[in-house]
């Protein structure tokens, strides 16, 4: 099975190298000064759960075309890049390619379709922590390691299912999701509440905590995302607000989401997934005719920054 990975960061380097590491027909597509060092030295990972290994690619280019036509593509990729992800793959995605999206956001498959020949387009999840340490050097800390990816509309091509065992013979746990909507959506509703709270209140999460009515809010947040889900034909879990308020408990006080630290070190909000996770939420309500005053507050105090 010939597989590429689109951007080799944290996820997509630790997706990437488990598939080098075991899997011969395996390419990167990277740039810069991460492409040099994986061509001199191969990607080194450092991981809790697969051990320390140096991965080499089949080919490391940041010419996808110099692949051929791929039988997968993982998407690895930050969200205001998505467009110019679509447009680079594209010489390597044929009617039987399965691509496979791993970023934030949900069903990401909705932003991706218009933008890519006909192929065999899925959403995925990955639960991971995982970094770009340096060029050429992936950490990936803790033991939750898990792919989930579908087809939203409940179909289950043959292709998906072959690349599911290749990954898991890698040693990444990985599934076919029967519902990968509510997958998406669940998921979503962790990674946009969090980043709402931070955007919100405008620290991590110590300084959240702080607010003695916190709580209140999360569970509010979480209930918009979970009202423009249902306006959308998604059912989430009853639990989703206790699962979301259980999680925030347990950060660290200076934990933050990857976009709010983006934000609050003064990066430009166009290089910042500002509109891909909160925007998009805020956009989502408004065509679903669903308030999201939380979303909308946490995203126009950022936004507004843009010059």
């Amino acid at each position: 099975m010939k597989i590429a990975v689109f951007g080799i960061g944290g996820v997509g380097g630790f997706v990437g190298g488990a598939l080098a590491k075991s899997h011969a027909e395996t390419c990167f597509f990277a740039r810069g000064e991460n492409l040099e060092a994986i061509r001199a030295k191969g990607l080194r990972v450092e991981s809790s759960v697969l051990g320390d290994f140096v991965a080499r690619p089949k080919r490391a280019s940041d010419r996808a075309e110099e692949f051929g036509i791929m039988d997968a593509v993982f998407v690895c990729c930050k969200g205001y890049s998505l467009k110019e992800a679509c447009g680079a793959i594209s010489p390597v995605v044929g009617p039987e390619t399965a691509v496979i999206p791993l970023l934030n956001g949900v069903i990401v498959s909705d932003i991706m379709e218009p933008l890519l020949p006909p192929c065999i387009l899925a959403d995925g999840t990955i639960r991971v922590f995982s970094r770009l340490e340096k060029p050429g050097h992936i950490i990936q800390s803790m033991e939750m390691c898990s792919i989930a990816f579908g087809m939203k509309d409940g179909s289950r091509p043959a292709r998906l299912d072959e690349l599911a065992s290749v990954l898991n013979t890698a040693g990444i746990r990985t599934a076919v999701s029967e519902n990968i909507l509510v997958d998406s959506w669940s998921k979503y509703a962790l990674m946009c509440g969090n980043s709402v709270m931070f955007c919100y209140y405008d620290g991590p999460a110590g300084t959240v905590r702080e607010d003695p009515h916190h709580e209140s809010v999360l569970r509010a947040v979480t209930g918009e995302l979970v009202a423009v889900a249902a306006a959308k034909g998604v059912t989430l879990p009853a639990d989703t607000a206790d699962k979301a308020a259980a999680f925030f408990s347990k950060m660290e006080p200076d934990a933050m989401s990857s976009l709010y630290r983006d934000l609050s070190s003064g990066k430009p909000v166009n290089q910042t997934e500002l509109d891909h996770i909160i925007g998009r939420m805020v956009e989502m309500g408004r065509q679903t005719g669903v308030p999201t005053p939380y979303h909308r507050i946490a995203y126009e105090r950022f936004a507004s920054r843009q010059d």
